[in-house]
């Protein structure tokens, strides 16, 4: 048994292990890295899930073709719901019936991730402990255990895979306005492009976004998904689909010149005009607090037309503990004055 760090994907273990929920999401971290890399065995899981035969103790194993020859992919469930947090009782359950699937399809090498640990889950000392414990009874297989490693990004990053994707307008109005945020002194995150979407749909741009109220004002999750699948070739930093509100991604900026060329080429007057707006908007408002409080008054504002000025705070520092401790009067009245003398003036509805 091996402990190592670096990227599971490129072990050249006969079998690999996959951590996976039982609804048949494969959303972030190491379980979107397999549902890239092996489509077939994301399909054949994804099926299952809707069957109900993914269950937590048992591990769902997939032969799957590649260019490399066949590779086993053993699914260990150490979750139900994919937004919960994995359990111990569900990595011990699973590591019986694992070292049952070994035996019984007599592998040789098998590469197993952290189990879940690491990210506010189960502790990787625990984890480790209870791995070493039942994985011990294996004899004669080659067994390396892929420890919690906070440099998988920059390894990721190094490995640059390329993805093929094109520009639309709604990615060129995202990337365009990201470059120009940067040049406000100010560095982009999830958190930003969040809201420079939200006041483009505002604008009257089309961009079939839901944004719902969460701890830092509104966010639509699908963000996210569009910044993830741009990653590798016009930026980096979300190479696992991981990352925090305000952690700091990279754009690739060699891409500046394109992404300009595709925004004076294909956008029409109207959205140059929205891209220019925009900024005219949040002139003053460039950071991240002042986007925060912004946007949730103006959330606030369009949910509820009828609210006073004094029922909008009072609901801001009901939003969360965050907001009341951090946001007052003196910061709800700036939003609403520069809502009121700007927003209607450039068409912010």
């Amino acid at each position: 048994m091996k402990f190592i760090k670096g990227n599971l994907l490129d072990s050249e273990a006969q079998a690999l292990v996959n951590t996976v929920n039982t609804v048949g999401v494969m959303g972030k971290g190491i379980a979107l890295q397999f549902k890239e890399r092996f489509p077939e065995n994301f399909r054949a899981y994804s099926r299952a899930c809707k069957n109900g035969e993914v269950k937590t103790g048992k591990m769902f194993v997939h032969d799957e073709l590649t260019i490399n020859g066949q590779k086993t992919i053993i699914n260990f469930p150490t979750k139900e719901q994919w937004v919960r947090k994995s359990q111990y009782k569900f990595i011990e359950d699973g590591l019986q019936d694992l070292v049952n699937v070994i035996r019984n399809r007599n592998l040789k090498s098998v590469a197993i991730p952290p189990l879940g640990a690491g990210n506010g889950g189960p502790s990787w000392s625990r984890v480790k402990m209870l791995m070493t414990q039942y994985l011990s009874e294996l004899k004669d297989v080659e067994l390396y255990i892929y420890e919690p490693n906070a440099e998988i990004k920059k390894i990721l990053q190094k490995e640059n895979q390329r993805k093929d994707i094109k520009l639309i307008p709604a990615r060129a109005m995202l990337l365009y306005s990201l470059f120009k945020y940067e040049r406000f002194g100010e560095h982009y995150t999830v958190f930003t492009a969040n809201k420079i979407m939200y006041f483009l749909q505002q604008s009257g741009e089309n961009l079939k976004l839901k944004f719902e109220p969460y701890a830092y004002g509104p966010y639509a999750q699908a963000v996210e998904k569009v910044l993830y699948a741009l990653n590798g070739k016009y930026l980096s930093g979300l190479e696992q689909m991981q990352a925090g509100p305000f952690e700091q991604l990279k754009l690739d900026y060699s891409r500046y010149d394109e992404v300009n060329e595709f925004v004076n080429k294909n956008l029409d007057s109207d959205q140059k005009r929205k891209l220019s707006d925009l900024f005219k908007f949040i002139d003053g408002f460039e950071s991240t607090f002042s986007l925060e409080i912004l946007s949730s008054v103006h959330f606030l504002r369009k949910s509820n037309p009828g609210l006073t000025k004094e029922q909008i705070l009072v609901r801001i520092q009901n939003w969360n503990s965050r907001k009341k401790s951090r946001i007052n009067e003196y910061h709800v009245e700036l939003a609403h004055e520069q809502l009121d003398n700007y927003g209607r003036e450039l068409q912010i509805q």
